[in-house]
């Protein structure tokens, strides 16, 4: 689960590399059309950079909350972990002190006996 939410930041930074290319691009482009055409076009450029704006706005929010996640699932990880052990350590210690046989399931599904 790591790896993806790594991957998954990756991509959140590839495409904020992207948006900035592509403001640029949009800025140069508006600025050759209205030299070429010498007039206004219907649909207003600065309006769609500052839309641009507010997108990026958004992705740096989420960019972040990728972040706060993985820390957050990195914690929880840990104190599984944490836990697991020593819940494995108490069923051996039980199992050490009462001297009975285990019923486990093996990898194939059936039951197989264990002495301990």
């Amino acid at each position: 689960m790591e790896t993806a939410v790594e991957k998954l930041e990756a991509k959140f930074l590839k495409s904020d590399a992207d948006l900035k290319y592509i403001e640029k691009r949009l800025k140069l482009d508006f600025i050759n059309s209205t030299v070429e055409n010498r007039s206004t076009s219907k649909a207003n450029p600065v309006l769609m950079l500052d839309k641009l704006k507010v997108m990026k706005a958004k992705h740096s929010s989420l960019c972040s909350k990728v972040k706060e996640i993985s820390a957050a699932q990195k914690e929880s990880m840990n104190f599984i972990t944490i836990n697991f052990n020593h819940a494995t350590e108490v069923v051996q210690n039980l199992q050490k002190t009462a001297d009975v046989q285990v019923m486990r399931m093996s990898s194939t599904k059936n039951w197989e006996t264990f002495d301990t």
